[in-house]
């Protein structure tokens, strides 16, 4: 009997369609299909991949409206920001379509007159296993540019957005992704651990906390399936002493909300010089309390609620933390916009806290701030790194060569110079330390997904 999933509206607590797990018998067909798809013309026909992918994203934009209020429905994100995946998603399946006919690999003359080709052929069969947060951006972040290198897919998504995975999927076969080539695998982490230790997958992609992650590398050093891991993070904004106070700040507090502070590249720490520490936390304190939660259905709601009780649970304890260790400047309380039943906090912002503190150190996921106190470029330096993780920074200054300066010495994936929170299909990401290792995006995406091999040979020896 298979085991029924059952999502809830975090909104409203309604229930949502029930998905059923994938069982034992159903986890090996799939990856016997995605092996012998391997040996298809999938892998070698670039104009077939070209052509589903543009396929595939002209069907998103044809149901994005639909699918923003899936996601709203599912995940609890205000719909301006499900439109704003929606829109993301197509555009990587766009970029990652041109890729898929990029020569890759190099040639070269050997000393001895023979000759050397670094041929790069895509990996095999690939896992991906997906979170609730950004499930239709994220997933095709990875499996666009997976596809243009050739990559037959097992997608996991997780319990609480299988419905809208499924829609997403079923899209890309209509869009001549042949169903041998993709296929959903709906459960909880067994279903994922299977997949990764299943003698036949070769690599496998997880956004997801950093103890997701490190459950995937033990099933995956079973087999030695390849990962790529996008993981926790615990972003820093650093507000240099030159620097426009009021405009990083504004970013600061956007940054802080966005998905409700449940995502892994949120801002979460925000650094000010000493000289401007009294202002910056007036000015956080007014910004963050106009940032109220609301029905994530109306166009005006840039708050919506978070995906859990147990998430809600896990913020308020880190309030209460906050406020022993140091002290809570606003925010932190559970409400009910609207009269809606679902886990809406208002944002907290926290301050005078150890570097050390918990509330500092861990990934607490959800819409809390802390306020922290440098007096040299060094000393926020010292604070941004004192975290085991590493996935994005900013840096706000006037002076560039001073920002970019800064930006080298801190141990992130990604660094913004006034700015925050921008991402390009064209460029890597990824992250360092405890937030993951590898990169999607980019060239160096598609060449994540494909294995490096060395062919020999004489020339007129």
């Amino acid at each position: 009997m298979k085991t029924p999933l059952q999502p809830v509206n975090p909104a409203t607590l309604e229930p949502l369609e029930i998905a059923e797990q994938a069982t034992d018998a159903e986890i090996d067909e799939a990856v016997s299909e995605a092996t012998r798809a391997m040996r298809t013309g999938w892998s070698r026909d670039h104009r077939l991949r070209v052509q589903s992918l543009n396929a595939w994203a002209d069907l998103l934009s044809d149901h994005s409206s639909e699918l923003a209020d899936d996601l709203v429905r599912e995940t609890g994100k205000p719909i301006g920001e499900a439109r704003k995946e929606i829109a993301g998603a197509i555009d990587s399946l766009r970029f990652n379509a041109g890729l898929a006919r990029l020569p890759l690999g190099r040639a070269a003359g050997l000393p001895d007159g023979s000759e050397a080709h670094l041929v790069r052929e895509p990996v095999g069969p690939t896992v991906f296993i997906t979170p609730w947060n950004w499930p239709v951006l994220l997933l095709l972040r990875d499996l666009a540019p997976a596809f243009a290198a050739g990559v037959t897919a097992l997608v996991k998504p997780a319990p609480q957005t299988t419905h809208i995975t499924r829609r997403v999927i079923a899209l890309g076969h209509r869009a001549g992704v042949p169903p041998e080539v993709l296929h959903v695998l709906p459960g909880d982490a067994e279903v994922g651990a299977a997949l990764v230790a299943h003698p036949d997958t070769r690599a496998v992609a997880i956004t997801g906390s950093t103890e997701a992650g490190q459950a995937v590398m033990s099933a995956a050093a079973t087999t030695m399936t390849r990962p790529l891991l996008e993981l926790g993070g615990k972003a820093s904004m650093l507000v240099l002493a030159d620097a426009d106070l009021e405009a990083a700040v504004e970013a600061a507090a956007r940054a802080a909300v966005i998905t409700s502070g449940q995502m892994c590249m949120a801002c979460t720490r925000i650094l000010v010089h000493a000289d401007h520490a009294k202002d910056a936390e007036e000015l956080l304190r007014e910004r963050l309390a106009a940032s109220t939660p609301g029905d994530p259905r109306d166009e005006s709601t840039d708050l919506g609620p978070l995906i859990s009780e147990a998430a809600v649970n896990k913020v308020l304890n880190a309030v209460d933390r906050a406020r022993e260790d140091g002290g809570v400047l606003v925010g932190g309380e559970q409400v009910h916009p609207d009269g809606l039943a679902g886990h809406f906090l208002t944002p907290a912002l926290v301050s005078e806290l150890d570097p050390r503190s918990p509330v500092v150190q861990e990934d607490i996921f959800g819409p809390l701030l802390s306020l922290e106190v440098f007096d040299s470029d060094e000393n926020a330096i010292e604070l941004a790194n004192a975290t085991p993780f590493g996935l994005a920074a900013a840096v706000w200054t006037r002076d560039l060569t001073r920002g970019f300066a800064v930006a080298r010495e801190l141990q992130s994936g990604t660094v913004w110079l006034n700015g925050y929170n921008h991402s390009y299909a064209e460029m890597p990401s990824g992250g360092v330390r405890m937030s993951g290792m590898g990169r999607t995006r980019g060239v160096e995406g598609v060449e994540q997904f494909t294995e490096l091999k060395h062919v020999h040979f004489p020339v007129g020896l």
